[in-house]
């Protein structure tokens, strides 16, 4: 949660910084800052996915479902029971069970790259002509990020397919409400 409000940071400081470069380029040469814009208007169309997600799932429907079993609680025992099912719900939502590991650290690396590319921008200066020293690097790491948002499309769409984890398929709807990961990945 903590990774996913720091990369939420990140690109807001991203797109501040592109808009202000733009305002002080002399030169009608933007083509990079147009991709530039473009690569960290997906990553931030990821980023608010899965802070929805965390929103939703993890905290509204979990809360919600602990509220409903709290009705039906018989004494302490009962309540520490309900207490524990609600923190293994949340826990297994928020992907952090032994089984869920490998997606949670796709999720993670993903995070990692959008950090990366914050860190590439910041690394240089515009250049006269348009041009950021850093480009070719800021392009490989969107391309990676492009692999792997792709990669954890594929995975959690088949989770859904087999049933796993149902509330995935939130997840799933929301990171291709406009069809653009299953257009590109399938």
């Amino acid at each position: 949660m903590l990774q996913l409000k720091r990369t939420t940071w990140a690109l807001k400081e991203v797109g501040q910084r592109l808009k202000r470069s733009g305002h002080q380029m002399k030169t009608r040469s933007y083509e990079q800052l147009h991709k530039l814009h473009l690569f960290r208007r997906e990553m931030q169309h990821f980023v608010t996915v899965m802070e929805g997600y965390v929103v939703n799932q993890i905290i509204h429907v979990s809360w919600l479902e602990f509220q409903q079993q709290l009705k039906e609680v018989d004494g302490l025992d009962g309540l520490r029971e309900c207490h524990a099912s609600y923190l293994n719900r949340m826990l297994f939502r928020s992907l952090l069970t032994k089984k869920a590991a490998p997606v949670m650290k796709v999720v993670q690396d993903i995070l990692s790259l959008v950090l990366r590319f914050r860190t590439q921008l910041f690394s240089g200066h515009w250049r006269m002509r348009g041009s950021h020293p850093a480009f070719d690097h800021m392009s490989g790491t969107y391309k990676r990020f492009k692999e792997y948002s792709g990669f954890l499309f594929t995975v959690v769409a088949k989770l859904v397919e087999r049933g796993y984890q149902p509330h995935l398929e939130d997840l799933l709807l929301r990171l291709d409400f406009n069809g653009y990961y299953s257009q590109h990945t399938r």
